[in-house]
């Protein structure tokens, strides 16, 4: 649960990633008739400590967040499970480490088969690859911008403040070195916002939810079929090995 500009809800990571599991659980079901399928209830925690300095943001360490997940699959590797599909759309490089750090952990203690599917996705180009042409670079929509509140206008069209219309476009590179430790407000975020807002678009947002539910479905019949994962890129690989537990 974090903050998302002075426009959209503190719960949009949270909201989307549970309707959209529960959607690709009906392909699953329609697809796979045969398996059984459990969708756990969502856990509302991550690793959001950069944005703590607008309400709405409850910040875990990453630990935490591996050890939540530790406790949870070992639970159900326990009950005789061995699947896990992990899904998540807050994308932070310390939420992330604290991700697959359990996933090691529960695949090398109990021999249950995990993946997360969002983070490779997300973090590659694959998704200007294969979204609608739109004339600007979707790639800087960091935080709270054109994705994501296009992705609010379709689902909850209800919870986006109308501010969002006269929002400017901010943009920062957070993967540069002289942004890593500092705050968004630190880093002059004073809405707590990165990218294009006012360009959002219901229609692209449809797009996305359902691109989203492709690649969860599909990740869970890859999954149990013997296919490899994908992988992170190796850049976000690199800044989870250097990053210390937060």
């Amino acid at each position: 649960m974090e903050e998302h500009g002075p426009h959209l809800p503190v719960g949009t990571d949270f909201l989307t990633v549970r309707d959209a599991t529960t959607e690709a659980i009906k392909i699953l079901i329609k697809n796979k008739p045969a398996l059984t399928y459990v969708l756990l209830p969502p856990i509302p925690v991550g690793y959001t400590k950069f944005n703590t300095d607008f309400p709405g943001s409850f910040s875990v360490s990453g630990k935490t967040v591996r050890n939540i997940i530790f406790s949870v699959g070992s639970a159900l590797a326990e009950h005789g499970f061995k699947y896990l599909v992990i899904c998540t759309y807050h994308m932070a490089i310390s939420h992330l480490k604290g991700i697959y750090s359990a996933m090691k952990k529960l695949e090398s203690k109990y021999n249950i088969k995990t993946c997360e599917p969002w983070g490779p996705y997300f973090h590659s180009d694959e998704i200007q690859k294969h979204e609608p042409k739109l004339g600007f670079d979707t790639s800087k929509e960091i935080h709270a911008g054109f994705r994501e509140t296009s992705l609010m206008k379709y689902q909850y069209p209800y919870l986006v403040n109308e501010s969002y219309k006269n929002l400017q476009s901010i943009y920062r590179d957070l993967k540069s070195p002289r942004t890593v430790g500092k705050t968004f407000k630190q880093l002059g975020l004073k809405e707590g916002y990165i990218g294009s807002p006012a360009r959002a678009d219901a229609d692209y947002g449809r797009w996305f939810f359902n691109e989203t539910v492709k690649v969860y479905a599909k990740s869970a019949i890859d999954l149990y079929n013997g296919k490899k994962p994908r992988e992170l890129p190796k850049h976000v690989k690199n800044a989870m090995k250097a990053l210390f537990w937060q």
